[in-house]
């Protein structure tokens, strides 16, 4: 028995295995490293043994890379699965979409890749429920309204339809800017700076791209209406719009870049996609741990509870496995205790707080729930924030005094 991770590197060119298993070597003392010449190998070894992380190469004689992911999502659903490929043609990042978590693009220095590997691993920890982690491995796509997608649906089938049309309808919806989000900021399109927002999204992957992923690759899924209520993601919806506002304002009102506020805007707007995890596969349960949230047991407690972790986790594990930015990982996992993250003096995580705690309340707890101010004055008075909360309260108040 080992506690080494099971990494397993796929690769039909000899001599890039042997790269890669010099380029490794180092990583020995916490990994346990099988290499394979095929799929079909590698595929005969997986039916003897577990495994943590699946890297293989996309062009391979035989069988290729997406055909041993699809493989393995079934097999071994909690597997970190990761293309690394040389081939960045659109039709080959296509055929990934719905079977890898992680594009990386050859050449790959190792570093790059040790990195794409450890980061989420290292919050894979928290999540103690076995069943529950194969439920998030395995997932390929989260569910959508089914209104917004025939929105989208209707515009990408329009000839005046534009990338800012198209946005503008992505952009309302969670999961769909997650996933956009996820797929521009892949290594295959080597962008200089990471893509925060959906029209620059919909910009850098091009119209054919976006309606290829919607209409024929199937990116974007629909919410099953007899499980879960439409009206609770409505809800939820809603709620990440309106986290995000507040977010990118106090971000903006401090004195950060547009870039900052951007960034500030994706994190607060992904901040409840773990609950949204959490619902899709258990709507039963989720709306137990709801019921039991009270002045003294917050909502992450009653989620631990439940489900053996909380939503921050779910979400911050989910986004640092599709590789975004650090910042916006670390503001979804600390953004109700932000004195525990890394980098306690992030802008992005600052206002990912800040909007959290004078925002709009969680929208599916019970009615009447105790809704308290959830500053962290504490945390605030360290990072000498302290004297920016009288504006940002009244900031809060003219946001929801617009909204109604």
């Amino acid at each position: 028995m080992t506690d080494r991770l099971r990494i397993v590197f796929i690769d039909d060119e000899p001599h890039v295995l042997r790269g890669l298993r010099r380029s490794m070597h180092e990583m020995d003392d916490q990994w346990r490293m099988e290499f394979f010449e095929s799929g079909s190998a590698a595929l005969d070894w997986l039916q003897r043994n577990e495994v943590d992380v699946v890297v293989t190469d996309m062009r391979m004689p035989g069988m290729d890379g997406a055909q041993v992911l699809a493989s393995v999502r079934k097999h071994h659903p909690q597997a970190i699965r990761v293309i690394l490929s040389g081939y960045a043609e659109t039709a080959s990042v296509l055929k990934t979409v719905e079977q890898a978590h992680i594009y990386l693009a050859k050449p790959c220095d190792p570093q790059s890749l040790k990195a794409a590997i450890t980061r989420p691993l290292a919050l894979r920890r928290f999540l103690s429920d076995p069943a529950l982690l194969s439920v998030i491995g395995g997932l390929s796509n989260l569910p959508s309204l089914p209104g917004v997608i025939t929105q989208l649906m209707a515009e990408l089938a329009r000839p005046d339809a534009s990338a800012t049309s198209v946005a503008a309808i992505l952009g309302r919806d969670m999961a769909m800017t997650a996933e956009i989000l996820k797929l521009t900021n892949s290594a295959f399109f080597a962008l200089p700076a990471q893509v925060t927002s959906a029209l620059q999204a919909v910009k850098t992957l091009g119209m054919e791209t976006v309606q290829s992923l919607a209409l024929h690759v199937g990116l974007f899924r629909q919410l099953d209406i007899d499980r879960v209520s439409p009206t609770a993601l409505d809800d939820l919806t809603r709620y990440s719009l309106e986290m995000a506002a507040l977010a990118e304002a106090v971000a903006l009102a401090d004195g950060a870049a547009d870039a900052v506020g951007k960034a500030a805007y994706c994190a607060a707007m992904l901040s409840p996609i773990g609950s949204l995890v959490l619902l899709d596969h258990a709507p039963d349960r989720y709306a137990e741990a709801m019921a039991l949230v009270g002045p003294h047991f917050s909502h992450a407690q009653a989620e631990q509870k439940v489900f053996g972790t909380s939503h921050p986790i779910i979400g911050a594990y989910l986004l640092g496995l599709w590789g975004f930015a650090d910042s916006i990982v670390e503001a979804v996992a600390f953004a109700a205790a932000p004195a525990a993250a890394p980098t306690a003096t992030s802008p992005v995580l600052l206002a990912a707080h800040v909007a959290q705690a004078l925002g709009p309340p969680f929208p599916l707890l019970p009615a009447q729930t105790p809704g308290p101010d959830r500053l962290d004055m504490a945390y605030l008075i360290d990072i000498r924030k302290d004297g920016r909360v009288r504006h940002w309260r009244q900031l809060a108040a003219e946001r929801r005094e617009r909204l109604g």
